[in-house]
């Protein structure tokens, strides 16, 4: 049985779920055994994605802007087109969306400063804790901008996506994180690029392992996310992943004296068992026939043997 597969996946030539590409079944062309007492470890030693997702989009669920003004009830909603966008292409869409304020950008303070338009003496901004609305331009908590204007409180954050995080439905369970949410988490790849680059992890980056301790292995469903669990859109660009599984032992639940007999056993020297060897034998020789002399001839018949042959009648 080989102990070690490397298994190179293309997106395109995998079976996808859902509506996005990172949302993959991936069925291997032999089943993986493992066998009693070894588990499987697998890895992801190299990746090439290219960095095609925008930092605003709706699968990333930041590309809405929710606020309230003193002039309705009616919560204010703007959808900014998912893309990729600078400070400066931002505030565009906003303003031009809207007539409830101008939208300007302090580089020195990384923030943006609201100015209320006519008639608008209070903006009520809004932060929903299941998404990630209004948190690119620096709300992180409810907040009321009065007229004439001000900054909103925290910094612009347009770098929305620190990592991307391969997932596989596995059960490998070998990933905690603070969010609790990471157990299926086999590969956490850094961002090295920028856009429109290709994100490339090897050896030179920190491989993970995860293991399978039972069963087999025919396929699995393969997902990449960014760290916040939203699954990335690579706008349908083609990616390679390259998995590695090893069969190894599961020494989990053998004890310290077994693993150093084991290790003794391993790399101890096998002798070949002794052959006993079988005396020799002399041949068997056949008894020495002893040459017996022949018979001695009768003695001759005379007339008077036969003579007192018929006188004996």
């Amino acid at each position: 049985m080989n102990r070690e597969i490397t298994f190179n996946v293309r997106s395109k030539e995998c079976t996808q779920v859902g509506s996005l590409n990172t949302n993959l079944l991936v069925e291997l062309p032999i089943t993986i055994v493992i066998p009693e007492h070894s588990v499987c470890e697998m890895s992801v030693p190299s990746a090439e994605i290219p960095l095609s997702f925008y930092n605003v989009s709706a699968s990333l669920q930041n590309n809405v802007f929710q606020y309230y003004t003193n002039l309705s009830a009616l919560l204010q909603n703007i959808t900014v087109p998912s893309g990729n966008y600078s400070v400066d292409t931002l505030m565009v869409v906003i303003n031009s969306a809207q007539s409830h304020f101008v939208m300007t950008y302090n580089d020195t303070f990384n923030k943006f400063f609201l100015t209320t338009g006519v008639g608008v003496t209070g903006i009520v901004l809004l932060v929903d804790l299941t998404t990630y609305w209004n948190q690119i331009y620096g709300i992180y908590q409810a907040a009321v901008v009065l007229s004439p204007g001000g900054y909103l409180d925290g910094v612009c954050n347009l770098a929305t996506v620190h990592s991307l995080q391969i997932r596989v439905g596995l059960g490998t369970g070998s990933t905690i994180s603070t969010s609790n949410s990471n157990s299926d988490v086999i590969q956490k790849i850094p961002l090295q690029v920028n856009a429109n680059g290709i994100i490339i992890h090897n050896s030179n980056n920190y491989i993970q392992k995860s293991y399978i301790k039972s069963g087999t292995i025919k396929s699995f469903y393969l997902n990449i996310t960014e760290q916040n669990q939203k699954t990335i859109d690579l706008n349908a660009c083609v990616y390679e992943l390259t998995f590695l599984f090893k069969i190894i032992p599961d020494e989990s639940g053998i004890s310290e004296e077994n693993k150093i007999y084991r290790a003794e056993r391993l790399n101890k020297k096998i002798e070949p068992p002794p052959v006993e060897v079988q005396p020799i034998k002399p041949p068997i020789e056949p008894p020495i026939e002893v040459p017996q002399p022949p018979p001695e001839p009768p003695p001759p018949i005379t007339l008077s043997d036969v003579a007192n042959e018929l006188l004996s009648l």
